[in-house]
């Protein structure tokens, strides 16, 4: 009976949204300065450190083949972000959203990244995928304690998506 009650309580709950498309409110423009840009940053600069410190220290990300913890896979990344700067290479990396939920403290979003690195003779080829994050907000900042890389998308889904 006890959990019957939980239950019905918790399903009563809703989510208040932020917003839909992009940074049209507070907490959403609040996680582009403090996560997504980072992470753009991060990567134009190869800087694994600090694409770290978007991410709560327990992070998962999950992607087509499994989940692994972004600790783990900041050792991967820091790996390819080392041989771009050693090959004379460059990426780059940047988000579109078609949806933004959440409150005060916590957040889910969902959209897509375009990464590209330039290849030899420094042509850009990039890359489209679906992708789902949640935060949470920690002693005043914003931490990605998840993210979700789905199938590839191709440009024409990207252009739909909101600039």
């Amino acid at each position: 009976m006890r959990l019957q009650r939980v239950a019905g309580h918790l399903l009563s709950l809703h989510p208040t949204p932020m917003a839909t498309g992009s940074g049209s409110s507070s907490a959403s423009s609040e996680i582009d300065a403090e996560c997504w840009s980072v992470i753009s940053e991060a990567v134009a600069a190869n800087d694994c450190d600090k694409m770290a410190s978007v991410y709560h220290p327990d992070a998962v990300l999950v992607n087509t083949t499994g989940s692994i913890a972004v600790t783990a896979q900041l050792v991967t990344w820091g790996e390819g972000m080392e041989k771009i700067a050693a090959e004379g290479r460059s990426a780059s990396v940047s988000f579109r959203f078609a949806s933004r939920q959440g409150d005060a403290t916590t957040a889910f979003e969902r959209g897509m990244f375009r990464y590209a690195e330039t290849n030899g003779a420094s042509v850009e080829e990039p890359r489209f995928v679906q992708l789902e994050a949640l935060f949470v907000k920690k002693e005043g900042r914003w931490l990605m304690v998840m993210e979700r890389q789905l199938e590839a998308a191709d440009e024409g889904a990207w252009d739909a998506l909101p600039a």
